[in-house]
């Protein structure tokens, strides 16, 4: 039977990002099609990179290798604690300097106006600068002027694009959530502070307006230092494992013709990881 067009939203959530590498292999060993890919914040990086043609493997090695010092521009405090210079030619030069319309699946990343509060999609020009704008997380990453807005991190409005694969064109989505993993956790640091006051404002946009996607992936983070990049194979692992479990839910959505799935995800929508 021939398979639904399929969209997957990569959302939101800083380094436990590398878990939307577990989902992508997972899929790629189940020889699930992609059709569609949206991502805000991580994950419109981790979608750039693949959406350019690197394996995951590939992009694994590289997030495995990278040191902090070589994205990493401390500034004296303007619009960010990090310049997002360095940051900036890295994405360029891992994603080739590629236009969106030169990408081998259609890729769109969502990112937030700071000025009306809007949310801003980015689907031409040059995809590395759309991506930049998307993970700029307020008071950590300078956030990016662009065609006269001033850009950020995609997930302060929507932090699993779920939407925007939908208007894409896909018949059946998907939407990777890292979860808001908000209790019991210790303030160290600027960036915990900020980091973790995200996560409270995504878990509360999340909780009142769900997550409307046929299914959901929500790989168990809880433990992953989300300012920390430390973790990638744990995050990895996550990943799969979650996407994994929901494996044959996926492969009987993709070629269904029952309405009925979609009533039975409801339940799904409404389970946001705290």
């Amino acid at each position: 039977m021939k398979q639904k067009k399929l969209g997957l939203a990569l959302g939101s959530g800083a380094a436990r990002g590398f878990a939307h590498l577990g989902v992508l292999q997972a899929f790629e060993e189940k020889e699930i099609q992609i059709d569609y890919i949206s991502g805000c914040s991580i994950g419109s990086l981790i979608g750039a990179l693949y959406c350019c043609g690197m394996s995951v493997a590939e992009i694994s090695d590289l997030a495995l290798d990278l040191v902090p010092w070589e994205w990493i521009d401390i500034s004296v405090p303007k619009t960010g604690l990090i310049q997002g210079r360095r940051l900036e030619q890295l994405i360029k030069k891992y994603t080739g300097n590629k236009r969106f319309d030169e990408l081998e699946k259609p890729f769109a990343v969502v990112a937030s106006d700071l000025s009306t509060g809007e949310r801003v999609i980015l689907d031409q020009g040059y995809v590395y600068k759309a991506v930049r704008a998307s993970i700029a997380i307020p008071g950590i990453i300078a956030p990016l002027e662009l065609e006269g807005k001033i850009l950020a991190d995609g997930g302060i409005v929507d932090p699993v694009p779920v939407d925007l694969v939908k208007e894409m064109g896909s018949e059946y989505t998907v939407g990777v959530n890292l979860g808001s993993w908000i209790e019991g956790k210790k303030m160290n640091s600027i960036y915990d502070v900020i980091i973790q006051s995200i996560d409270i404002l995504q878990n509360e946009i999340l909780m009142l307006r769900g997550i409307e996607a046929d299914l959901l992936i929500s790989p168990y983070l809880k433990e992953i230092n989300p300012v920390t990049f430390n973790q990638v194979e744990e995050c990895i692992h996550a990943g799969r494992k979650a996407a994994l479990e929901v494996m044959d839910e996926l492969c009987a959505g993709l070629t269904s013709t029952d309405k009925r799935g979609w009533l039975q995800s409801l339940v799904q929508r409404k389970h946001i990881p705290r």
